[in-house]
């Protein structure tokens, strides 16, 4: 329906869930007014219509638009940005990959804060999409770079610790190219991290299976995680470790790392790795020094 007013007309649109634009339940498919559609697009401010959240000012005219799900729905995925029209794209940013309940794909957007993702580009971005625990990861197919992609609804105890942007650490650092870059999760309620993570060829020792230095630094990363999820800052200060099978790589491997005890300064952790049948290859107790650093 359009109304006409003294100084304006109006038009309602709606947007359905692959990214069309609707005109009383016509799809329209006059590609240079999308485009203006799109360029214009803004929350609706004007006092009017509060069952369409958006609209898209043009001369004269103004377009009130109602989204079935988001306004702006992204189609395609190619030359790493995400295209919601011909001409109109967003760079893609991995990070900012969240999932629904019912796995629905989003990525952030200018317009209502999300995008959904349609087709084609969802069957394409999901053939680089791997499990975490219960929980899913991106990894990118040119820099094998991972990210979580959040669910869109967390439990308040549970959370995400992402790689550090301007931290070279070799665990968990998103600066060292050269490191491992691991995402953790970290349950508040039982001061405990755990992460999923599949060792690379480079970390091999001389008979085919995880160099026990590598075994060392993974528990010593899930450990010392317990720590930082808290804000504490603790180094190690000893860190005594138990092989009990060779670690494997190339296979999925489970890290967890739990506070058993905080004396003053001092933290008791326990750390573990296991295989994908949850198998113990490795554990350890440190203890962790909490100091206090001055900028």
């Amino acid at each position: 329906m359009n109304e006409t007013t003294a100084k304006h007309k109006e038009y309602f649109f709606e947007i359905d869930e692959r990214g069309n634009v609707l005109h009383n339940g016509v799809e329209i498919d006059d590609k240079p007014f999308i485009h203006v559609f799109f360029t214009r697009l803004k929350e609706n401010t004007t006092g009017k219509y509060n069952d369409y959240p958006y609209y898209s000012p043009s001369g004269y005219e103004i377009n009130f638009v109602q989204p079935v799900d988001t306004p702006i729905v992204y189609q395609r995925w190619e030359n790493d940005k995400l295209w919601y029209h011909d001409t109109l794209s967003v760079p893609f940013e991995q990070e900012s990959l969240t999932v629904s309940d019912d796995g629905i794909l989003y990525h952030t957007a200018k317009v209502g804060g999300k995008g959904r993702i349609a087709m084609p580009a969802l069957m394409h971005l999901t053939e680089h999409i791997e499990p975490f625990g219960e929980y899913f990861q991106f990894r990118h197919p040119d820099t094998g770079k991972t990210s979580i992609i959040e669910p869109t609804i967390m439990p308040s105890h549970l959370r995400f610790l992402h790689p550090r942007k301007d931290n070279t650490c070799f665990g968990c650092g998103d600066a060292n190219p050269h490191g491992l870059q691991l995402s953790f999760l970290y349950n508040e309620q039982e001061k405990a991290a755990e992460s999923w993570f599949v060792p690379p060829s480079f970390m091999n020792g001389s008979l085919g299976i995880m160099h026990g230095g590598f075994v060392a630094l993974l528990l010593d990363e899930v450990m010392g995680k317990t720590l930082s999820g808290q804000g504490v800052k603790a180094p190690t200060g000893t860190l005594n470790i138990r092989y009990h099978k060779p670690t494997p790589i190339g296979q999925i491997l489970y890290l967890k790392g739990m506070q058993i005890s905080e004396h003053g300064r001092k933290f008791v952790i326990h750390g573990e790795i296991r295989d994908e049948h949850h198998q113990l290859l490795a554990e350890a107790e440190g203890l962790f020094i909490r100091i206090h650093i001055t900028t």
